[in-house]
């Protein structure tokens, strides 16, 4: 009796025993499954860090030079660093560091942040920022406030979302901010008079002085008297905006001689009024107020969703003539990938329990067969747990695929015990010596398909932590149904399998058994013939795989989506929302009832502490988030209906962010698939050459929505001073620069708190016209009047909207998506053929960035872990078989896969993405399974003096109805993950369709092919041993 067998004889003989260990781990694992936090996505742990810089208003062209340069000087002294590249806007840098994999990422951040430090002391910088790319610090809700009767109004809509609905929603448990954009906010504006100015000899920075000077609270001291000490405070901060107006600027002497003071209220007005808004919010075509939410680290995204849902549905009673809308949540899409998990897992371990009924015509063996299943389920969700892992759309596919897998050991195992139940055996005895007859094989067999994934632990780049969730899922199921197999089963065995039962299944098998024993053995009289077909047949499909082509994740059309607007340089954010309002009200009439929400961004959105924002957000700028409703319209399709009247819009870009969704956002390759990076120095010759490559792929069948980031700047009117006539009046830029802001933006001279609230005092000085800019009469510091023309001169020119950099040299890019009739790879080598029969200019270099980096970089790696996934499995089966020559014919079911995975492949005419390519080094643990079970049986049969011949023959027939349902039922329970929908089925459906065209060939080539094959090897082994005895 060998150890396996032991090890089932104390189950049989044991089972209450094992059959109550087995109700706690399932227990178990039903507590680790409410416990185990929920996600959209794993923490993939990107090595990549963010740093943004804020100075002021420079333009892009300074802030390259005076931080870019620097940053990128500092960074060289950290260690561990791949990439920098860096893209300078108006007043701010933005700069992103690439580790390698292996770097520890909690030092770099903080070796970073030492490095970047030194710049944060310059006074004109405002804010240096260090943060680590996270896409799981995005908000999990948005919601939008409106009041579509128009009270409260917009700067009451914001005051209520900022005292009363965020407070409430941070002190949920799970949520750590709620932020606020959009709506109104209010200034003390002081519009001040140039004629009153004038007559009172009143000079701008004298009023600012002022303001600043009373707006104060003084300590003066404590007094002590008798037993108590008082704090002598002296308060003089404005309260209100009175307070301003009754400021003295001055004093002046009058008729009588007396003094006579002069108030700010006597040069200018002071009232409360709406700011100068920069960006706007509207909601499902209302302008309101925009609500963002985050959730903690550690917190279940479907329970923090659940309690903001209820806490918002109770606030909105409380909030009359205000309507809170959703517009994103990210556990909708959680929990649909857990319906459409729980649903395909259901309907599927159905289905193969109604197999096994057909199969074996027994209610103890499918009620056995039957409890092994959540039992291995739970198990796994408790090795989950165990592990601090989390569900996710990752890990769910990662269980989908393994409750797929984790029923064959079961059914091998019972199926054993059946035949020994059919010889007569008594229970007990038939699940011992039926477990040990096979334990042998299926412990092989899961080793096999173990083994595959532990390359994949050792490979890097973001799509190889992306398959680390599923490689540790699948593991753990195959780990837990082995278990189940070897205690569990015998246990059950005893009490649910008796020998009564033995005749039942005798009608229908035999049949299909001479069938094929009749077939195996024709074919084994001519081994040669059979194996030389099968290999052309298997080489004919590798080619046919590899003409598929690769790409990263396969394009998605999510029903929500984003669309993004670039107006013209310089436009204004009231003319950028009226261009958001037609498209809004075109998306209406596209979808209809189906439009569930639009959440338009629009403008130079306020930044948030808790991330970098990378995209370019100014007042000719808008963002669109879109969500359709199950019936309506897809992404690109509206972008099709959509395209035609918006391309009207001269000088408006469009770009639709439709082919992408939550998962390829975490890779980073949420962008457009096509990128094509120009490198140069001069910013002259790279704009030149980013034009020759945007025109160029314009022309190409292959893409559309062609873009450049070197797109028109802004405009701009440059200050020139008159440095004789300046120096003369004692005025310098400073000065002319502060009398020009007061005139134009308004001048933030100080604060006015009321309550919780800071509100900005700013002067102004009406608003003049382009051409009444040198008329600014304004006073010197000498108290001379003098025009703005008297000192400088205005030139107009064109701004830089953005200037990039990687690695210290500049970039540019140019932009495309596919087009709908065209795959990715086509896609890819049609830009490549562009771009290598045009040269480009001297100095000027192109090539590939974004996802196509990532996916040359990606299957790199994943072609090595197959390689690897071979040799391990070949290493697994040599110690199983103690031969080198015999696993070469179990492997040789790898092969035969493909012809499956080719036949389900090809006709999609799909290219291989990673789930893919996945799904093909799974086949590579997965499709030995059967061969090991049939060879290991011939090979006992052998043993015991059978011919050779007849050995294979009947080994084939002992083994049909085990292969056929193990193949079967895995086939079953992975159909309806084809079928899913959701962020889960990008990941789940490739994957499902590979491995179940590689099992159903490697079955059949298990059966009929590698018996001629085991027969050719065997006999070349007959000299040798001839010369041995």
């Amino acid at each position: 009796m060998n150890l396996a067998e032991s090890v089932a004889a104390l189950a049989a003989r044991r089972p209450i025993a094992i059959s109550v260990l087995a109700v706690a781990i399932a227990l178990v694992g039903w507590l680790s499954w409410q416990q185990l936090p929920v996600d959209l996505l794993p923490d993939l742990q990107s090595p990549t860090v963010a740093v943004s810089i804020r100075a002021g208003d420079r333009p892009p062209t300074e802030m390259e030079r005076l931080y870019g340069e620097q940053l990128e000087q500092r960074l060289f002294t950290v260690q561990g660093i791949r990439e920098i590249s860096q893209v300078a806007r108006t007043g701010k840098l933005v700069g992103t560091i690439v580790f390698d994999w292996d770097a520890d990422l909690e030092i770099g951040l903080v070796e970073v942040q030492k490095a970047v430090g030194p710049i944060g002391s310059d006074p004109a910088v405002d804010e240096v920022l260090v943060r680590r790319f996270d896409p799981r610090q995005a908000p999990v809700l948005t919601f939008g406030l409106v009041a579509p009767g128009g009270r409260p109004d917009l700067a009451e809509l914001r005051q209520l979302a900022r005292r009363q609905v965020a407070p409430n929603l941070e002190q949920l448990p799970g949520v750590a901010e709620v932020r606020v954009t959009g709506g109104r906010e209010k200034e003390v504006r002081v519009e001040l008079d140039r004629y009153k100015l004038d007559a009172f000899g009143v000079s701008l920075a004298h009023v600012e002085q002022r303001l600043n000077a009373e707006n104060v609270d003084i300590s003066a001291g404590t007094l002590e008297q008798d037993t108590e000490v008082y704090l002598v405070r002296g308060l003089s901060r404005f309260r209100k905006p009175e307070d301003a107006a009754n400021v003295v600027v001055r004093y002046v002497v009058g008729d009588g001689g007396s003094r006579q003071a002069i108030r700010v209220s006597d040069v200018g007005t002071v009232s409360l009024v709406d700011q100068e808004i920069d960006h706007i919010v509207r909601v499902n075509g209302i302008e309101g107020v925009g609500l963002a939410i985050y959730k903690e680290a550690s917190a279940n995204t479907v329970e923090v969703s659940g309690i903001v849902r209820k806490a918002i549905s109770s606030l909105a009673d409380d909030l009359p003539n205000v309507e809170l809308v959703e517009v994103n949540d990210d556990a909708a899409l959680v929990v649909d990938a857990l319906d459409d998990l729980q649903i395909a897992a259901g309907v599927g371990i159905f289905l193969a329990v109604v197999i096994l009924a057909l199969f074996l015509r027994s209610i103890g063996a499918t009620l056995v067969v039957s409890a092994s299943i959540p039992v291995s389920i739970l198990a796994t969700l408790f090795l989950m747990g165990l592990g601090s892992r989390s569900l996710n759309i990752v890990t769910l596919a990662g269980l989908a695929l393994g409750a797929g897998m984790l029923v064959d050991n079961a059914i091998v195992v019972v199926e054993s015990i059946y035949r020994r139940l059919a010889d007569g055996e008594k229970p007990e005895t038939a699940a011992a010596s039926g477990t040990g007859q096979v334990a042998g094989a299926i412990t092989a067999s899961t080793l096999t398909t173990c083994v595959v994934f532990l390359p994949v632990l050792f490979v890097e780049g973001m799509a190889a932590r992306l398959i680390e969730g599923i490689a540790f899922t699948v593991v753990a199921s195959l780990i837990a149904s082995l278990a189940v197999a070897m205690l569990l089963i015998p246990a059950l065995a005893r009490w649910f399998m008796k020998s009564s039962e033995k005749t039942e299944t005798e009608k229908v098998i035999p049949r299909y058994r001479l069938r094929l024993e009749s077939t195996v053995r024709w074919l084994l009289w001519r081994p040669g013939t059979t194996v030389c077909v099968a290999m052309m047949i298997a080489g004919l499909s590798v080619f046919s795989l590899v003409r598929l082509g690769t790409e990263l994740l396969p394009s998605a059309d999510p029903r929500q989506f984003s669309l993004r607007v670039v107006g013209p340089s310089g436009q204004r954010v009231e003319s950028t929302a009226r261009v958001v309002e037609s498209i809004e009200s075109l998306l209406e009439q596209a979808s209809g009832e189906e439009l569930k929400a639009v959440l338009s961004e629009i403008g130079r959105l306020p930044e948030d502490s808790r991330l970098v924002r990378t995209e370019l957000t100014e007042e000719n700028t808008a963002r669109l988030t879109i969500r359709i409703g199950e019936k309506g319209p897809s992404g690109r399709q509206l972008a099709d209906y959509l395209t035609p009247p918006l391309s009207v819009l001269e000088s408006t870009e469009f770009d639709w962010e439709v082919g992408s969704g939550a998962l390829a956002s975490a890779l980073g390759t949420s962008g457009p698939p096509i990128v094509v990076e120009i490198s140069g120095q001069a910013l002259p010759d790279l704009r030149r050459g980013t034009e020759i490559i945007k025109e160029r792929l314009a022309e190409l069948p292959e893409l559309w929505n062609v873009r450049s980031s070197f797109e028109g700047g802004p405009p701009e009117l440059r200050i020139v001073l008159d440095r004789t006539m300046a120096d003369g009046l004692g005025i310098d830029l400073g000065t002319l620069s502060r009398v020009l802001e007061a005139s134009l933006d308004g001048r933030e001279v100080t604060t006015l708190s009321t309550g919780d609230e800071d509100r900005p005092v700013t002067l102004r000085i009406g608003s003049p016209a382009r051409k009444d800019l040198q008329g600014i009469v304004f006073r010197s510091s000498l108290g001379q009047k003098v025009t703005v023309g008297e000192v400088a001169r205005f030139e107009e020119a064109e701004g830089a909207r953005e200037i990039f950099r990687r690695d210290q040299r500049r970039t540019a890019l140019v932009t495309a998506e596919v087009s709908e009739s065209f795959k990715y790879p086509t896609a890819i080598a049609a830009v490549i053929d562009n771009l290598e029969a045009n040269p480009l200019l001297p100095g000027l270099h192109a090539q590939l960035r974004g996802e196509e980096a990532e996916r040359i970089r990606t299957f790199d790696e994943l072609q090595l872990a197959g390689i690897l996934a071979l040799i391990l499995v070949l290493m697994v089966l040599a110690g199983s078989f103690e031969s080198f020559i015999h696993p070469i014919t179990v492997l040789a079911a790898v092969p035969l896969a493909l012809i499956g995975v080719a036949m389900v492949l090809g006709p999609m005419g799909r290219p291989i993405g990673v789930m893919a390519m996945m799904g093909l080094i799974v086949l590579a643990g997965v499709a030995v399974n059967d061969a090991v079970l049939l060879l290991t049986t011939a090979r006992q049969l052998i043993s015991k003096g059978t011919d050779r011949v007849e050995a294979l023959v009947a080994a084939a027939g002992i083994r049909l109805r085990p292969i056929l349902m193990t193949t079967m039922t895995t086939v079953l329970v992975l159909m309806p993950l084809i079928f899913g929908t959701g962020e889960g089925a990008t990941l789940r459906a490739p994957m499902a369709i590979t491995i179940i065209g590689g099992i159903v060939a490697s079955t059949i080539g298990s059966l009929l092919i590698l018996p001629c094959l085991y027969l050719l090897l065997d006999r070349l082994l007959d000299p040798l041993r001839a010369g041995r005895t």
